[in-house]
C-alpha cells in the first residue's frame, strides 16, 4: 500500500524553508519559522477555505498579545485567556463564526512553542507575525489547488454547551498560568501547552480525561526518547531538522488513529526545539523530569474544570451524536445520493470523536455500552447506497420499514416508550438491505440495554452503561 504524504506536511515544509530564507538575518529566526509551521499544519484541518487569508490579521493581533505577555505578563496572560474564551464561545453562532474561532486559536499555540521574537521593537514582531501567517496561508493554498476542500469534523453541539466549554478552557488556562509560574517558573509554558491542547476542542468531561491520559502517555515516551536522541544529534543542525520533520510527518499520518501518537510526535519535536534554543551548558536530560511533571500538572489543570465547572456528560454527548447519525441514515434511506452519503459520513466522524472515551474504556472492561454501536452504524452507509440493494416496490417498502425501526431506536436513545420493531421484507436474505436490517437490530438492542429509562422515584439512581468516563 502506497503511503500518501499529507498536504499539510508539504505546506509546513515549504513554509519552513521559505521563512528560513527570509528570516536568515534575524537574531531569533526560529520563532518565526515555528509560528509559520504551526499555522501551515493547522489551516487545512481547520477547514477555513477562502477565509484562510484572515489568519494574517489574526496573527498580527496574536503578536500584540505576545508582546504584552513579554512586557506585562499578568495583563498579557489575562488577555490570552480571554482570547481563548472568545474563540470557543464563537462556535455557538454557526459554522462561519466557528471557523473564525478556530483561526484565532492557531497563532495562539505558536506563542508557547517558540514565540515570535519581540526584542526591543514591537513593530518588528508584528511584521514577522504577518509574514509568517501570509507564507503559511500561501503554501496551504498552493498545496490544495487540485485537492477537494477538506471539512473539519463537525462538533454537532449547539447552544450554551459551547459557552460551558469556553468557561472550562479559560479556567484551565488560568490555573495553568498560575501553577506554572508557581511550580515551574523557568518552564511555565510547558504547563500551559498541556492544558491548552487537552481542554481546547474537547467534547465532554470524559473526552478531557481520555485526552489527558493519551497526552501524558505520549509525552512520557516522546520526552524520554527525543531527549536522548537530542543529546546524540545536538550540534548537528541539519540532522536535528531532519529528525523534527520526520516526527512531524509521522504525527500528521498517525494523528487520526490515536491522539497519543500525535502527542508523542509533538512532544518529541518540542524536546528537540528546546535543545536548539537551550542556553549553553543546559542539556535536555537535565530537565526531563521537570518536563514530565509539567505535562501532568497541565493535564490536571484541564481535567479539574471539566469535571467541576458545569460539566458536559460523555454519555449525553454520545446519545446526541448517535441520534443525529441515525437521523442522517434515515434521510439517506429515503433519498439515496452523494449529498446524503456525505452528511452521513460527517455524522459518523463526529460520533467517533464523541465516543472516543467509551471506545477506550471498552478495551479495558468488556461491558456493553453505546460505544458498541459506532462501528456497526458506520458500516450502514455503504449498505444503503450499494448497487445491489433491493429496488422497486419491495425495496421501497423495505426502506420504509427500516426508517420506522430507526425511529424506534431514536426513541430508545431519548429514553421514551419504544414500539416494537417492524419486520423488514427483503427479496434475498443476503442482500444489502437484509444486512442493514440485522445491523440496525443489533444497534437497537445495544441502545435499549444501555439507555435505561430514567427512574420514576426521586432520589433513586439507575446506572447507565454508556461509558465509565461520565
Amino acid at each position: 500500500m502506497r503511503m500518501k504524504i499529507p498536504r499539510s506536511f508539504v505546506a509546513a515544509a515549504g513554509t519552513a524553508v521559505t521563512l528560513g530564507v527570509l528570516a536568515s538575518g534575524e537574531r531569533q529566526s526560529l520563532g518565526v519559522v515555528i509560528l509559520g509551521v504551526v499555522l501551515a499544519i493547522s489551516l487545512e484541518r481547520a477547514g477555513t477555505g477562502r477565509r484562510s487569508l484572515l489568519v494574517v490579521p489574526v496573527a498580527v493581533v496574536t503578536g500584540l498579545i505576545g508582546a504584552l505577555m513579554h512586557w506585562s505578563p499578568l495583563p498579557g496572560e489575562a488577555v490570552f485567556v480571554a482570547a481563548v474564551f472568545v474563540s470557543i464561545h464563537l462556535r455557538r453562532y454557526g459554522p462561519r463564526a466557528a471557523a473564525i474561532g478556530r483561526m484565532m486559536l492557531l497563532p495562539l499555540v505558536g506563542l508557547f512553542i517558540a514565540p515570535v521574537p519581540v526584542g526591543h521593537d514591537p513593530w518588528s514582531a508584528l511584521v514577522w507575525a504577518a509574514v509568517a501567517s501570509a507564507v503559511a496561508a500561501g503554501w496551504t493554498a498552493l498545496t490544495s489547488i487540485r485537492a477537494p476542500a477538506g471539512e473539519p469534523v463537525p462538533e454537532r453541539t449547539t447552544g450554551s454547551v459551547h459557552t460551558r466549554f469556553a468557561a472550562q478552557s479559560a479556567t484551565a488556562l488560568a490555573l495553568a498560568f498560575g501553577l506554572g509560574h508557581l511550580i515551574f517558573p523557568g518552564h511555565w509554558p510547558w504547563v500551559v501547552i498541556s492544558a491548552f491542547t487537552v481542554s481546547v476542542g474537547a467534547r465532554s468531561r470524559g473526552h478531557v480525561l481520555h485526552r489527558s491520559i493519551q497526552r501524558t502517555g505520549g509525552a512520557l515516551l516522546g520526552t524520554a526518547t527525543s531527549t536522548l536522541v537530542g543529546v546524540l544529534v545536538l550540534g548537528h543542525g541539519w540532522l536535528v531538522a531532519v529528525m523534527i520533520f520526520a516526527y512531524l510527518l509521522a504525527g500528521l499520518i498517525l494523528r487520526d488513529r490515536n491522539y497519543a501518537y500525535w502527542s508523542f510526535c509533538v512532544t518529541s519535536i518540542l524536546a528537540l526545539l528546546y535543545g536548539l534554543a537551550a542556553p549553553a551548558g543546559v542539556s535536555g536530560v537535565e530537565v526531563l523530569g521537570e518536563r514530565l511533571a509539567a505535562v501532568v500538572v497541565g493535564c490536571l489543570c484541564a481535567v479539574l474544570p471539566a469535571w467541576v465547572l458545569v460539566p458536559v456528560r460523555t454519555e449525553a454527548v454520545m446519545r446526541k451524536n448517535l441520534a443525529r447519525t441515525l437521523a442522517a441514515l434515515g434521510k439517506l434511506l429515503e433519498e439515496p445520493g452523494e449529498d446524503g452519503r456525505r452528511e452521513f459520513d460527517r455524522s459518523v466522524a463526529a460520533l467517533r470523536v464523541a465516543a472516543e472515551p467509551g471506545l477506550a474504556w471498552r478495551r479495558v472492561v468488556r461491558r456493553p455500552g453505546l460505544a458498541d454501536c459506532v462501528e456497526p452504524l458506520a458500516s450502514c452507509g455503504a449498505l444503503v447506497v450499494d448497487p445491489g440493494a433491493d429496488g422497486g416496490p419491495a425495496g421501497r417498502a423495505a426502506r420504509g420499514a427500516l426508517r420506522r425501526n430507526i425511529g424506534a431506536t431514536r426513541l430508545a436513545l431519548a429514553r421514551r416508550p419504544v414500539p416494537e420493531l417492524v419486520p423488514v421484507a427483503v427479496l434475498h436474505p443476503g442482500s444489502p438491505l437484509a444486512t442493514l436490517d440485522r445491523t440496525l437490530r443489533q444497534v437497537h438492542s445495544t441502545v435499549s440495554a444501555a439507555c435505561v429509562p430514567a427512574p420514576s422515584r426521586p432520589g433513586s439512581a439507575t446506572p447507565s452503561a454508556g461509558t465509565a468516563f461520565g
